[in-house]
């Protein structure tokens, strides 16, 4: 915000411009999310953002002798995106707090956009799925370059899922320190991720050496 201003002032001047009437609004102040959500703005999400030196060793542990890393389909292999959706639902049920609604056609085409770079930047080959003995995709990370300086640029998880069947088998240790050493052999220093609050996989990223760097609350704006 402007200096000397507040974030009473903030929240007037945003609601007070019509051609904002129903967008939504990210900010790192929680007085003024606080602020617009009290004059009926609605919360969409509460995020930290979390980030990892890749120059910190990581030990890579031993994948499940069952499955296999294999990689990730074409951005126009619709065919090839199709059994990658079950367990990329299954990860997320109407409960999760990144429960993603809509129906698998709108799911495939925001994957699709993941992987061609249209989303959040080029995909970096760190990306890849896990499939079971039979090949079936049962978990994935993908891993965008966003083109701004860290904390909120550079390799960034865009998604990372796992088929809830292999909770406790450290399938998401296998995947990100499988992305962190790619990527600090490509040269990068650091990679970052979004978590919702609620999110149970946080607990996660802190055991993989991730730290809270800064923090965010999308809302609705009333109109």
């Amino acid at each position: 915000m402007t200096p000397g201003r507040t974030a009473a002032d903030a929240a007037a001047a945003v609601l007070a411009d019509p051609g904002l009437a129903g967008w939504l609004l990210s900010t790192d102040n929680p007085s003024l999310a606080a602020r617009l959500i009290r004059v009926g703005a609605k919360p969409r999400r509460h995020a930290f953002v979390m980030q990892r030196d890749l120059r910190e060793a990581l030990d890579e542990p031993e994948a499940d002798a069952r499955l296999r890393l294999i990689p990730m389909p074409d951005a126009d292999d619709r065919a090839g995106w199709e059994p990658v959706l079950p367990s990329w639902r299954d990860a997320y049920p109407p409960d999760h707090p990144d429960h993603f609604p809509g129906d698998d056609d709108t799911a495939v085409a925001f994957l699709r956009r993941l992987v061609d770079g249209s989303e959040l930047g080029r995909l970096h080959p760190a990306s890849t799925l896990l499939a079971d003995s039979g090949g079936r995709p049962v978990a994935g990370v993908m891993i965008n370059v966003r083109l701004q300086d860290p904390p909120l640029g550079g390799p960034w998880i865009a998604d990372i899922w796992r088929d809830p069947s292999l909770r406790g088998a450290g399938v998401g240790s296998v995947l990100i320190s499988h992305a962190c050493r790619v990527l600090a052999e490509d040269g990068f220093a650091t990679l970052g991720l979004t978590v919702t609050q609620g999110n149970p996989a946080r607990r996660s990223y802190e055991r993989a050496g991730f730290r809270v760097v800064a923090e965010s609350q999308t809302v609705l704006l009333p109109g």
